[in-house]
């Protein structure tokens, strides 16, 4: 009798965390009441992602300072003649509309949850569309975005976004019932669970117990983290694996090429036909994609470079590849606040030229 309700306890608790793993309101509400650092709270991200995730953050070699990165005002002197749409994603949700130029209005459309635009007929729109390498090819193997990003006058928001929350460990997804049966848990269940069972402030030194011995003794991270070949950088998995196609090194072909530029062209005639003033494209690498090089499968300069390529570039790769100054983090995914500052000071320069606009 005990067995059985031991057995059926058991049974029960799994499916509760299941179903929590893989709800997002649910996932939402508990990491926010688990943001703190008390020994029930998530484990924070302070040395940079992808040291957090690999439990490396006791070297000092990866820290990544958390200190808000300040990009400097623009000058407020410019006229105010457009409106920016900025379709983005970690590496520019924290731009405010004080760090652009000749503005009067300014959109942060958050490219994991889509949104909407109305656009000011009195003024230049502007859109720019500046992701991160990784997502490029799965993102845009179709012509998503124009779902994604619509005219609020025509189409209400029927998406079903993503939140993804300043956590490594932790990613949510509404339950995708319209999938059934294919997709019954959302593509994030492993780390949701891992943050319900495991992501706690007191297991953590276990963990970081087990990351100094792989480091020490191996020579090698944890988890979906490997350490650089020359040992300066961490790189997630997924960004150097050869078998997944967000990689620097994964195998590109000429259909690859032309299969993104044809999306990018029809995403580009979508928008002017809009009524945007100009569309922008800057795709910003991988870190391995600069510092690692070797493989790298140049999917950045052959998608600019393209001669049939309508949309116009905004080109962070020659910007970060090229720098005297050192842009990226050492144990974080992303520029370093250096590099952001760069990147903007190119786009005011876009914003501020009434030739090019």
């Amino acid at each position: 009798m005990l067995n059985r309700i031991v057995r059926f306890t058991f049974i029960v608790l799994g499916l509760a965390i299941l179903w929590i793993s893989t709800s997002r309101p649910v996932m939402k509400f508990i990491v926010e009441q688990r943001d703190n650092d008390k020994w029930w709270g998530v484990f924070q991200s302070r040395q940079g992602n992808l040291a957090s995730m690999a439990h490396l953050d006791f070297l000092k070699k990866f820290y990544t300072p958390r200190i808000k990165e300040h990009i400097k005002p623009a000058d407020p002197t410019y006229p105010k003649k457009s409106s920016l749409y900025l379709f983005g994603d970690s590496y520019t949700w924290s731009l405010r509309d004080t760090n652009f130029a000749g503005i009067s209005s300014f959109h942060f459309i958050n490219r994991y949850i889509g949104g909407s635009y109305h656009l000011d007929t009195t003024k230049r729109n502007i859109l720019i569309i500046a992701l991160g390498e990784a997502t490029i090819r799965e993102y845009f193997d179709s012509t998503r975005m124009i779902e994604d990003l619509y005219d609020s006058a025509k189409k209400k928001n029927n998406i079903t976004g993503v939140y993804l929350p300043q956590h490594p460990h932790t990613q949510f997804a509404s339950f995708p019932f319209e999938m059934l049966p294919v997709n019954f848990f959302n593509k994030y269940i492993n780390q949701n669970l891992e943050c319900n069972l495991f992501n706690y402030n007191f297991i953590m030194p276990l963990f970081g117990c087990k990351a100094a011995i792989n480091y020490y003794l191996f020579r090698r991270a944890s988890g979906d983290i490997i350490i650089s070949d020359d040992g300066k950088f961490l790189f997630h998995k997924s960004n150097v694996s050869p078998y997944v196609i967000s990689s620097s090194y994964a195998p590109l072909t000429a259909e690859d090429i032309k299969i993104l530029v044809g999306g990018f062209n029809k995403i580009y005639d979508h928008f002017k036909s809009c009524g945007f003033t100009e569309i922008y494209l800057s795709i910003i690498p991988n870190t391995a994609s600069v510092v690692q090089p070797g493989g790298y499968n140049h999917l950045i300069p052959l998608i600019q470079n393209n001669p049939d390529l309508r949309i116009k570039i905004i080109d962070a790769y020659s910007l970060l590849k090229n720098s005297s100054e050192f842009l990226f983090f050492y144990g974080d995914s992303h520029w370093n606040g250096k590099g952001k500052q760069k990147w903007v000071d190119m786009v005011n320069e876009i914003l501020t030229d009434n030739q090019t606009l």
